[in-house]
């Protein structure tokens, strides 16, 4: 007969195992958004994004031109006038959480 801990002890590692299925899930779908993103900014395929690719499908209203070039350009890191994946990935990839923390934590020593 099972005792009661026993029981117990199964019921939580299921649970756990089940909460970290999930999670991977969640990760899973956010680089699958991001992917799907990338590819509706490319639109000739090239794997780069430019600055009129970029703006095709992110401006919305054409009063903000001048905030999505800027956003461009602090995106694009190495300054050759496009996104690659790399870059893109940093932007609005997993990376995102973590540059952006880092970033406050640089703020806060200064």
């Amino acid at each position: 007969m099972i005792t009661k801990t026993l029981k117990t002890g199964i019921f939580i590692i299921a649970v756990a195992s089940f909460s970290f299925v999930g999670a991977q899930e969640k990760v899973a779908d956010k680089k699958h958004k991001s992917e799907k993103m990338f590819l509706q900014l490319d639109k000739n395929s090239d794997n780069l994004i430019t600055l009129e690719e970029f703006k095709s499908l992110m401006m919305k209203d054409e009063s903000k031109k001048e905030r999505y070039e800027n956003r461009f350009t602090e995106l694009d890191s190495d300054k050759n006038g496009t996104l690659d994946r790399e870059e893109y990935k940093v932007a609005f990839g997993d990376n995102r959480k973590k540059q952006t923390s880092s970033i406050k934590v640089e703020k806060k020593k200064e």
